[in-house]
């Protein structure tokens, strides 16, 4: 649906789903399918029945999803009994076995109630109703109507001004969330006030218009707003959850999940993705992320690629406290490390090495521009978590398999805490390959297409830089160091420059009809210790771009 302007130009109001309105076909649209009632509350009699459906034949019929109707309890969960009269109240139930809910909700800057040392006693005692959230509120109403009692909240079994609980309890997210009966994500709440049982808006219900067939025959077809569905809203205003990237571990996670969109519900769980009207959800993400990470083989290689793919889709969520990058894939990490039992370095893994060094930051699909260095240190420079924005990894290609040109001699990575999984401190490879000395040239910064490597302008091929870029001197007794460049922090003055660097050989891939060559650019650090940083990745066709000036080297990366 769109609008013309006086000056001729158009613009679309809506995107509209349309279906038939009964179960006879129509001839002259054969393929229409049929839409189910959507009811106007997602807290109705209808919406219900759906739920247990939908659990029901998960139960049933999904060897994929984990089928245990009791599991341990997590170390701190609420009980909320069956009723509103029921006291409730955070408990630690050392041991016990039940079906346990738990919430993905997002914080946001408002938070009514959580548990801190000077107020778990408190909490232990009794938790007053309207001390809760609204989201609190709506999630526990859900769950005693599921006949479920008991409930985990992040907010509120976490004790949350206690750092090293705070350490041990994300670091079993991974065990919380896979085990929980149902996970119920408040998708459409962007903090705790906001709730998520109420009257739906009128521009998500179903409307209906006649048919006219070209033999006379009227027929009534019904007509939807097009929603995109939970699975396709990752940075979406109508699903404020799907852009926090907390959110996506526990989406992962979960075998089942509970959408309560804007506009409707959407089940999603190791197996299928289903909407409360009964409409495929269409689309990159009509497969869940608990699909992706669930499904599509076991073998080793399969993990890293199924990794690769899910870190891409976290990479675009939102974070408020940066130092939170590592902790909030560390559940998802430690379930890859079970079967392929390697060593993980800040977001990549030692048997995948060196092409886990292959990847880049995609300014060009998600047309974003270039960002600051990150203002606390998340992770060495060779790692995908030390700079934001969008990323992009290796294909998975099978007829194009990836070969190492380079060789991993030593790596290490120090935590800082108690979870290995989370945040580290510092941390180095050494490489042994061939590397090329080659100019980096850039007219503007802040342009990612203004960075290139080569001499003259018929030689240049483009780069992709991990962030902006500045030019610096390298420190020296004399103060006439040589230029280098680094990784732009907040309060630099970005400039044009030419800076003569390296070019460390990763890998290439090779098929019949195409190859590529990987080339990790990296600078001499500024601090003038002998080792280096790195600042960019070059992917090109021709590996002989690379034959003058190239010798084997032996190079540290921190």
């Amino acid at each position: 649906m769109s609008a013309t302007s006086d000056y001729g130009t158009s613009s679309t109001l809506a995107t509209l789903w349309v279906y038939r309105g009964s179960d006879t076909p129509i001839p002259e649209l054969p393929t229409l399918g049929v839409l189910d009632p959507l009811s106007t509350r997602p807290d109705s009699h209808e919406c219900f029945v759906f739920i247990h459906n939908r659990i029901k034949n998960c139960f049933a019929s999904h060897p994929n999803c984990p089928q245990s109707l009791s599991t341990p309890l997590p170390k701190r969960v609420l009980n909320i009994g069956s009723t509103s009269k029921d006291v409730i109240k955070l408990v630690e139930p050392n041991g016990i076995q039940a079906s346990y809910i738990a919430l993905s909700h997002c914080w946001g800057g408002l938070q009514p109630i959580k548990t801190i040392s000077t107020s778990i006693a408190q909490m232990q005692a009794n938790i007053e109703w309207n001390d809760l959230s609204r989201v609190f509120q709506d999630a526990i109403t859900v769950a005693r109507q599921l006949g479920i009692e008991w409930i985990w909240i992040d907010s509120l079994c976490i004790i949350q001004d206690s750092k090293m609980d705070w350490e041990i309890e994300s670091a079993r997210m991974c065990d919380y969330y896979s085990s929980a009966y149902l996970t119920i994500s408040a998708s459409s709440s962007k903090n705790g006030t906001i709730p998520f049982l109420h009257d739906r808006d009128s521009q998500w219900q179903t409307k209906t218009f006649p048919f006219c067939c070209t033999n006379g025959q009227k027929v009534e077809v019904l007509a939807r707003r097009h929603t995109g569905s939970s699975m396709a809203q990752v940075i979406e205003d109508l699903s404020p959850l799907a852009s926090r990237a907390w959110c996506w571990q526990e989406n992962v996670l979960s075998t089942r999940v509970l959408h309560y969109t804007q506009s409707e519900l959407i089940f999603e769980c190791r197996t299928e993705v289903v909407s409360e009207d009964g409409a495929k959800p269409r689309g990159f993400y009509s497969m869940g992320l608990a699909q992706k990470f669930s499904g599509g083989g076991t073998v080793e290689r399969d993990m890293y690629w199924r990794w690769h793919d899910l870190i891409e889709s976290y990479s675009i969520r939102e974070l408020t406290f940066e130092s939170d990058k590592l902790p909030a894939v560390s559940g998802v990490a430690k379930q890859i490390q079970g079967p392929t039992d390697s060593v993980y370095l800040a977001g990549l893994w030692k048997d995948n090495l060196p092409m886990e060094l292959c990847w880049s930051v995609d300014y060009v699909s998600t047309n974003s521009s270039l960002n600051m260095q990150p203002e606390t240190y998340i992770a060495p420079s060779w790692c995908w978590a030390s700079v934001n924005g969008a990323l992009e990894f290796v294909s998975a290609d099978p007829k194009a398999p990836f070969t190492s040109l380079a060789r991993v001699l030593d790596v290490h990575v120090s935590v800082a805490g108690f979870n290995r999984y989370g945040e580290v401190q510092d941390g180095y490879i050494t490489l042994k390959g061939m590397v090329s000395k080659v100019r980096i040239n850039c007219t503007d910064p802040s342009n990612c297409w203004s960075y290139t490597v080569g001499d003259g302008s018929t030689t240049q091929e483009p780069i992709a830089p991990d962030c902006l870029l500045c030019p610096c001197k390298m420190r020296s007794e004399n103060g006439q160091g040589e230029m280098t460049l680094r990784r732009a922090q907040k309060g630099d003055i970005l400039v044009p420059f030419e800076v003569d660097l390296y070019c460390l050989h990763i890998g290439k891939e090779v098929s019949e009809n195409y190859a590529s060559f990987y080339g990790m650019v990296i600078a001499p650090s500024y601090i003038d210790d002998g080792t280096y940083i790195r600042i960019g990745l070059i992917q090109l066709d021709d590996e002989t771009w690379f034959e003058n000036e190239t010798v084997e080297m032996v190079v540290e990366i921190r």
